[in-house]
């Protein structure tokens, strides 16, 4: 006999900034979420019903590149949706169209000099992308490049991917670029997966705020209890640890989700 799906409450909050000095225009990360109702599902999905995946996929542009933003919100919007392909193959086969589809949106948008300059080698994004089966109990995790994914249970931090020390981060991660399938190949893509518990909470963070908790956990801090939950509390936050140095001034976005 199967055991009932559970009903399981998600607690999903999303929070974003650009880098301190940048209007909300120059933020180049970007994420979107889903819940997967399946092709006969009658009804929306609700995040009540332990019976609908979640998943969220999490992507940061890189600041050296051209529309940037444009290519994370198309990678994220892509495979919030669909998930990413199971293999490097079909991965890299999928990432080639939409690299075609971002310069058919971009065409013709690169006015100075230097933009159309960097459009001959395209664009570039570092991606994360987690999906959970709440009704087995089961996440998975897909990763390319810095965005991390760190699991807290019991007040206690029980698991971080794709890195686990602050001295993994660097200034040249892996990235997911426009020109795979002609000038680029995919980069090597880490996957996981494993069973995870009621009451979970996971956090989703691009590469900065991801450097700050893996060092403050590092010297005994419990970060996880002092991440901001609000917009308003996100901007005072991000101005005084930036002006501590203690964080790195970048674009920042956290997803703060509760299973």
């Amino acid at each position: 006999m199967e055991n009932a799906p559970l009903s399981v409450p998600v607690r999903l909050l999303a929070l974003c900034a650009p880098k301190e000095g940048n209007s909300t225009e120059q933020y180049e990360d970007a994420y979107a979420y889903t819940l997967l109702a399946g092709n006969n599902a009658s009804d929306p999905p609700d995040f009540r019903e332990a019976k609908y995946p979640v998943r969220v996929a999490l992507a940061d542009g890189a600041s050296s590149a051209v529309f940037a933003r444009e290519w994370a919100e198309l990678l994220v919007t892509t495979f919030a949706e669909h998930g990413f392909p199971p293999t490097d193959t079909e991965a890299a086969q999928t990432i080639a169209a939409l690299g075609h589809t971002w310069r058919a949106r971009t065409e013709g948008k690169a006015t100075a000099w230097w933009a159309q300059e960097k459009m001959t080698t395209g664009s570039a994004a570092t991606l994360l992308v987690v999906t959970w089966d709440r009704e087995h109990l089961l996440w998975e995790a897909v990763s390319v490049g810095d965005v991390c994914v760190f699991l807290v249970r019991n007040n206690r931090l029980r698991y971080g991917f794709p890195l686990t020390r602050s001295a993994g981060f660097s200034d040249r991660p892996e990235l997911i670029s426009t020109e795979i399938g002609s000038r680029a190949t995919l980069p090597p893509v880490v996957r996981y997966v494993e069973q995870y518990q009621e009451g979970d909470r996971f956090l989703l963070m691009t590469d900065a705020l991801s450097h700050y908790f893996l060092s403050q956990f590092e010297k005994r801090q419990r970060p996880w209890n002092r991440l901001p939950q609000s917009t308003e509390e996100l901007h005072r936050w991000l101005h005084i640890e930036r002006d501590s140095g203690a964080l790195k001034n970048d674009d920042v976005t956290l997803i703060d989700i509760i299973l």
